[in-house]
């Protein structure tokens, strides 16, 4: 007998049955459907071919098909949202209060992104994203506040250069230093400065002449110790020193007066400047105690000078100054001074 071919019409598999079971009924092995095998499946030329019944029919298996898609993978992890994406947003809405929470907000976020990359089932980018440009943002509004900061700082301190150096260049006063002043050593009250009735018109040669005057030629050294007027008040040598190129006067009441800048070794040298004379020249400052504070003011010109120093002998140095200065108390002192030279350093010993 021989073969024939027919297919399932409930799930189409292909059957291969002899064709003694033309016109009969059989089951598909694989659905278990009814089937009548249908005699237009013979081939019109059939060759001999052992019997056959119908449960040694043979089945063609058929390819085997995918599962069905359930929206992902049975073997991968279901999705779930990036703890440092959550991190990073968090860190970075905190610097809107803390002002440092933007920098572990900025790294959370790069950390995240870069794992996510990595494992698809991460989520969270949005939200790693949104601490991101939170924490950049913090980032340059701090730098830009500190970049005000920094130039303010540095325009105030210009300025204060500036208007020193303008303080100075005009010999204006300024306030040093401010201490309680005690009751038993107050300060006496500042006078009103009087002009010296003296003539200033040609003196002769060795007179004592004192007060204020804008010609220092015509000015002499008063043969008494240091007296005059500063800031108004009565001064009084008290003491004489000599440091490096800076020489101190001291009154008994208070008032200072420093020459500040003298050329080299100071023995036998002398001193004058006009009022009107511009250039490199010493610099002279005044201090005193008004009311309880200590107040300086700083002459670089404008002001009249005779300095001379005689020869040092027996560590002791003598002097005469005249001086003048440019303030509205019209302020000077006049005299002579004598003071102590340091002693000279110890030569180390040769062997």
């Amino acid at each position: 007998m021989s073969e024939c071919n027919c297919s399932c019409p409930a799930c189409g598999q292909s059957i291969a049955s002899d064709t003694a079971f033309v016109g009969t009924e059989i089951t598909c092995p694989l659905c278990h459907a009814s089937i009548i095998v249908p005699e237009a499946t013979f081939p019109p030329e059939v060759s001999a071919a052992p019997e056959a019944t119908a449960e040694t029919a043979t089945v063609s298996p058929l390819p085997e098909t995918p599962p069905p898609f359930t929206g992902y993978n049975a073997t991968t992890a279901p999705p779930r949202t990036s703890g440092l994406a959550i991190a990073s947003l968090v860190c970075s809405l905190a610097s809107l209060v803390t002002c440092v929470g933007w920098l572990p907000g900025i790294i959370c976020g790069h950390m995240a992104r870069s794992r996510m990359h990595r494992d698809s089932s991460l989520k969270g980018k949005g939200l790693a994203t949104a601490g991101l440009a939170i924490g950049y943002f913090i980032l340059m509004l701090e730098a830009a506040t500190a970049a005000v900061h920094v130039w303010s700082f540095s325009s105030a301190m210009k300025q204060g250069i500036a208007n020193a150096q303008q303080e100075l260049a005009t010999n204006s006063i300024v306030v040093t230093q401010t201490q309680p002043a005690p009751a038993a050593n107050a300060s006496p009250a500042a006078e009103p400065v009087k002009p010296a009735a003296v003539a200033v018109n040609n003196p002769p040669v060795g007179a004592v002449t004192s007060g204020w005057s804008s010609d220092i030629n015509k000015v002499s050294f008063p043969d008494q110790p240091v007296g005059g007027k500063l800031h108004g008040m009565d001064f009084n040598l008290k003491s004489a020193i000599l440091r490096g190129a800076s020489l101190r006067l001291t009154s008994e009441n208070g008032p200072e007066l420093d020459v500040f800048g003298l050329d080299g070794p100071v023995e036998g040298q002398s001193y004058q400047i006009q009022t009107g004379d511009a250039g490199a020249n010493p610099h002279i400052k005044m201090t005193w105690n008004e009311g309880g504070v200590v107040q300086s003011a700083t002459f670089a010109k404008d002001y009249g000078m005779k300095l001379q120093f005689g020869q040092a002998k027996n560590r002791r140095l003598s002097g005469k100054i005249y001086l003048c200065l440019p303030d509205n108390s019209k302020s000077w002192v006049a005299g002579t001074f004598e003071l102590r030279l340091p002693r000279p350093a110890a030569k180390p010993k040769t062997p």
